[in-house]
């Protein structure tokens, strides 16, 4: 795993990409917030494949693109396990660098040419609803797909139809140093917002930062601040019905809204945070955790894969995780979650051999070896159970109380994240930011 991982942000590539391609997709589609690197595109800015080619004879060939080089190693691995078990049909996959897939996959899409399988990008929901992609219900069967975590379903499903399933899934919570809770004589793990708060003060005063967080990018935030409406409402569908916003009785300039925002503030004036939060980046944010300076450091199950990548071995065996905390005591830990990566069935592409790739590939023992060789988080209930990591294997538990945090309609996700940072900058008041988060919406819409 590269040791780069961590360092760019492909939520980030995903926003700017969602820019790229406005207005397409009008409701809650797929995005991937693990941070990553950017690979290397192929020499001279061809397109060549991950595995190598077999002379396919009379086969057929079933081709898969992803930009997920998290698993790249794994998977090009199960597709020659894959291609050693058949007669008739071959597999290839080709893993692209984040800079150039989205428009790669366009043209193939534009062009009629696309590939068999997919990482559907932002385009989850609108390629399906444009028939591009095949409604995977009645191809794979309740059966199959009743073994991915719901979260993981619900995101690219529209009109009765799920047009992907998840790859990696991921959850977030706080990594925190137990020696500085030491330290700063914390005893007890907060089980919610107002114990951060009350626990600020120990850290601040032998000079440790409580909780260090980056919002420079604003992609943190939207993601930590979106499943709060959430736990203040109980009600995981909220998110996606203002993301979608076609009911009348749903806004961004709602109560729940405010509520989360409220939260936000209060936290900021609680000072849980450093000292200029809006102007601290990812990296920053994550060398004051790895370097001891910061006792806390919310983000995604990517983190541990980073941990193991970039700081010290000492680190990586005495950091710990807990769950995100609840709005209040005895209320459900709802925390960020949905399928970070996703794949997709081609409808002009080989549709039986497709799904029955995917079917090898999701075999329980198969897919569980990928995603804990990778270090990463499955999307389906049997391959959770058999998580090896200890960390991961805590924060994989954590799936059923799946908040959505994931918005690519129209104008939402800037709405969200530059609102947010309104408020974690202290420039709006939780009201006046919820009224210019709809008035942001209602704007991008009418465009």
């Amino acid at each position: 795993m590269s040791k780069d991982l961590h360092k760019v942000s492909r939520r980030n590539f995903l926003k700017v990409a969602a820019g790229y391609t406005a207005g397409a997709a009008s409701l809650s589609v797929l995005a991937a917030c693990a941070p990553q690197a950017t690979p290397a595109p192929a020499t001279g800015g061809e397109e060549k494949p991950t595995t190598a080619p077999v002379a396919s004879g009379e086969k057929k060939k079933i081709v898969i693109w992803t930009w997920y080089t998290e698993t790249e190693k794994q998977l090009n691995a199960a597709v020659e396990e894959y291609n050693q078990s058949q007669d008739k049909v071959i597999a290839e996959n080709r893993v692209y660098g984040s800079s150039e897939y989205l428009q790669v996959l366009e043209a193939a899409i534009a062009g009629g040419k696309a590939p068999d399988i997919f990482g559907p990008h932002v385009h989850a929901i609108e390629y399906g609803l444009a028939g591009q992609t095949i409604d995977l219900i009645p191809a794979f069967g309740e059966e199959f797909l009743s073994k991915f975590f719901p979260s993981t379903r619900r995101q690219f499903t529209a009109e009765g139809k799920q047009f992907a399933i998840g790859w990696m899934a991921q959850t977030f919570g706080f990594f925190y140093n137990p020696a500085l809770f030491e330290q700063a004589g914390v005893k007890d793990l907060p089980e919610t917002w107002d114990d951060i708060i009350a626990i600020a003060p120990k850290f601040i005063e032998p000079g440790i930062i409580p909780w260090a967080f980056n919002n420079a990018d604003k992609w943190l935030g939207a993601d930590f601040f979106l499943p709060l409406i959430t736990q203040a409402t109980d009600n995981p569908d909220l998110v996606y019905d203002l993301d979608e916003h076609t009911k009348p009785s749903v806004s961004w300039d709602s109560e729940p809204v405010i509520e989360s925002l409220r939260l936000v503030e209060k936290l900021v004036k609680g000072k849980v945070f450093q000292d200029g939060v809006n102007g601290t980046d990812w990296s920053q944010s994550t060398a004051l955790f790895y370097s001891g300076k910061a006792a806390m450091f919310f983000a995604g199950s990517w983190v541990p894969a980073g941990i193991i990548a970039d700081a010290s071995p000492e680190f990586a065996e005495s950091y710990r995780v807990f769950k995100t905390p609840a709005w209040a005591k005895g209320k459900r830990h709802w925390c960020g979650n949905q399928a970070g990566a996703a794949l997709s069935v081609y409808a002009k592409g080989n549709i039986t051999e497709s799904i029955e790739f995917l079917k090898f590939l999701y075999d329980d023992n198969r897919y569980s070896k990928i995603m804990n060789e990778s270090f990463s988080m499955p999307s389906t209930i049997e391959a959770a159970k058999l998580v090896e990591h200890p960390i991961m294997k805590e924060m994989t538990s954590w799936l059923p109380d799946g908040a959505p945090h994931i918005l690519f309609g129209k104008g939402s996700w800037d709405a969200v994240s530059n609102n947010v940072q309104s408020v974690t900058g202290l420039l709006a008041t939780p009201e006046a930011a919820a009224k210019q988060m709809e008035a942001d919406v209602v704007a991008a819409r009418s465009r």
